[in-house]
């Protein structure tokens, strides 16, 4: 990691911790279970996204417009788009986006494989732990993102208490995921909930997640650089 050589540069990266952390626990609860209505409300009033990118920016703008003023007609074709999508409910023909890692690296496409003995393990070297009120496996994309919002909280945590050591060793961690789980398996999971939905939020979810993850890597590569 680029050495911290004063107080000010800490409290900048504690602060780019806190805002990913932000970031990627609002990804896990998008992912999660449906959107109710205060949760629309959330992301179109209040929710915000801290950053200098334009790109990015603008993705994260076009998705918060699609839940602006959403009614009620209008979340209950969310959800039904959420359930068709990700738990294959509607037309047999229909395109599905199953969100478990093992289903896009496994040789039989089915859940519960290797990357979920792997993704299992990380949590436990890193001293996390899944919502236990949360039914789905460990590799599902709504853990493995509030996994990553762990490891960044863990890493503001150290910065804070300028334990520097502690802090390159959880933001190592961060990379690693990042590299040989979400990125592993993102993409081709994101083009076919876009194919699932065509268009909308979930859409524009699958764009700006794609988006975020990819420049977050990049960021913290260059942060360790």
């Amino acid at each position: 990691m680029r050495e911290v050589t004063d107080r000010a540069l800490a409290e900048n990266l504690e602060a780019f911790c806190t805002h990913r952390a932000h970031m990627y626990r609002f990804l896990s609860r998008c992912f999660e279970v449906e959107i109710d209505a205060d949760f629309a409300r959330e992301i179109a009033d209040e929710f915000s996204l801290v950053s200098e990118d334009g790109e990015l920016v603008e993705s994260f703008a076009l998705l918060r417009e699609e839940v602006k003023d959403l009614d009620e007609q209008g979340l209950e074709k969310l959800a039904v788009l959420f359930n068709r999508a990700f738990f294959g409910m509607g037309p047999k023909t229909a395109q599905k986006a199953f969100p478990y890692e093992s289903v896009y690296t496994s040789a039989e496409g089915i859940m519960m494989q290797e990357a979920f003995a792997r993704t299992v393990k990380a949590y436990q070297e890193a001293h996390c732990a899944k919502n236990p009120e949360f039914p789905e496996p460990e590799d599902h994309v709504a853990v493995q993102l509030a996994f990553m919002a762990c490891l960044c909280e863990k890493s503001a945590g150290y910065l804070r208490e300028d334990d520097l050591e502690q802090a390159e060793r959880s933001l190592q961690e961060q990379i690693e995921f990042l590299e040989t789980h979400l990125l592993n398996w993102i993409e081709p999971f994101l083009t076919d909930l876009k194919e699932s939905v065509e268009e909308g939020f979930y859409w524009h979810l699958a764009s700006f997640t794609l988006e975020f993850l990819v420049k977050d890597d990049s960021a913290l590569n260059e942060v360790m650089g």
